[in-house]
């Protein structure tokens, strides 16, 4: 009996013992497992929208510049803005020198008066010109009325004593005397030849007095001088407007529009010139906020994009992007946007944020869970599989499409993997496809 004890005490004691032996072993599997089989969490694909951000860094411009002008060769007196300076409409920028413009005006008033003098000097001309044109025209067809009436006489006269010369031929003929017949004979082709010529000569000589009545009548010689001399003296009497108006204002130069002077083209004891004296922005029309982006980040913008801009001082939201040009390097993008005249100030810094949310995308996963390999992006699934070991979990490797993607999430191609795929978004070590895994504990 005591020995029977001692038999089932001892295979007791060796049962405890392997059971002790195995605890052991699995202790010290899961202690090995926990520093050889990476720890992951998984995330399962869900739907959302890809924002991208971009944030660029520019300046403050002017928009569209006014040119202040006034009448050249003006002697500046007094400047009264500097570059920067906001002024208001009907601010005095600067003043003229007064007596160098009654000057300058009475010597304007003079060169109208100069050229309307001449304008009547060319019309007298003109009329003497014409007068004298009607009496040669009328002395011309004078002289050709007395040569038609001499050349009638002179053929009227020949025609009869050709006329003559034929009867006395045929009184000849009836008496049978040849030799007087012969004398006749001749003198009247005497007589018909000299007709002949002086009717000849008659037309030569009225065709030259018809000839001569047609130059008498012919148009005057162009002459332009008058119109063109009346361009200049309406441009002169502009000038002179002008010029009145700047003498009633004593020469002072003042702002056309509310706005900031940009520029200062004329200094103090020199003459204007027939440009502009200063330039200023518009208030009306604002200004503009200009920053060049690369090719790439100008695709996440477009005409009409709702922005923020920041500067030191301020932030306004709501602007909206008014052109994408290319500079002249042609290798950046120049946004600009227009900006109210009040918001910000010309040649300050700013930044301009933009946001573009796409549309709904029904598969989305962390960027993190994103891998990408020989320009192929694919994702690690955790798969249950058995081994002899037992049932293990496992990474397999996915190719996925992408869509879409910012430095947070990545948007896939719904037919890219399953609704329920266990997708590794992080791990405790590296892993790579084939690799044992353990799920994160909650």
């Amino acid at each position: 009996m005591n020995k029977k004890k001692k038999i089932i005490s001892f295979w007791g004691r060796g049962f405890l013992l392997l059971m002790g032996i195995m605890v052991l072993f699995t202790v010290i599997s899961k202690a090995a497992a926990s520093f050889t089989v990476a720890n992951v969490s998984v995330t399962e694909p869900t739907s959302r929208k890809i924002q991208h951000t971009l944030i660029v860094e520019g300046r403050i411009e002017k928009n569209r510049e006014l040119s202040v002008m006034t009448q050249p060769d003006l002697l500046v007196k007094r400047v009264l803005a500097s570059v920067g300076q906001r002024v208001e409409k009907g601010e005095v920028l600067a003043v003229l020198d007064e007596v160098h413009l009654r000057e300058q005006l009475d010597y304007v008033r003079g060169e109208k008066r100069a050229l309307e003098l001449q304008n009547e000097a060319v019309m007298q001309n003109q009329r003497q010109a014409e007068n004298k044109r009607l009496r040669d025209r009328s002395q011309a067809q004078e002289d050709y009325e007395l040569l038609r009436e001499k050349n009638k006489r002179t053929l009227a006269g020949l025609s009869v004593e050709l006329e003559k010369a034929k009867r006395t031929l045929k009184k000849a003929q009836r008496r049978k005397d040849k030799e007087s017949s012969l004398v006749a004979q001749q003198e009247v082709e005497e007589k018909r030849e000299a007709y002949k010529a002086a009717r000849i000569a008659a037309k030569e000589e009225e065709k030259v007095a018809k000839r001569a009545i047609r130059e008498a009548q012919g148009q005057p010689e162009t002459d332009n001088s008058i119109e063109i001399n009346n361009i200049a003296i309406k441009k002169l009497e502009k000038q002179i407007g002008k010029l009145t108006d700047l003498e009633e204002m004593k020469g002072e130069i003042l702002a056309p529009r509310d706005g900031v002077i940009t520029e200062i083209l004329v200094n103090v004891g020199q003459k204007t010139l027939d440009s502009a004296i200063f330039t200023m922005t518009d208030d009306r029309e604002g200004f503009l906020f200009a920053a060049k982006m690369t090719p790439e980040e100008a695709t996440l913008v477009s005409m009409g994009d709702t922005v923020t801009l920041t500067t030191s001082g301020r932030e306004e939201k709501d602007l909206s992007i008014t052109s994408l040009e290319l500079d002249e390097s042609k290798e950046f993008m120049v946004v600009t946007v227009l900006l109210p005249a009040e918001s910000f100030h010309l040649g300050e810094t700013a930044s301009m944020k933009v946001t573009q949310e796409s549309e709904n995308h029904s598969c989305t996963i962390p960027i993190t869970a994103l891998r990408q390999e020989s320009g192929r992006y694919y994702v690690l699934v955790v798969e249950k599989q058995n081994t002899i070991l037992g049932e293990q979990e496992k990474a397999v490797k996915e190719e996925v499409k992408v869509l879409d993607k910012n430095e947070m999430y990545a948007a896939l191609e719904s037919e890219s993997i399953k609704e329920d795929s266990q997708i590794i978004a992080d791990s405790d070590r590296y892993v790579e496809a084939g690799d044992k895994v353990r799920l994160k504990e909650e």
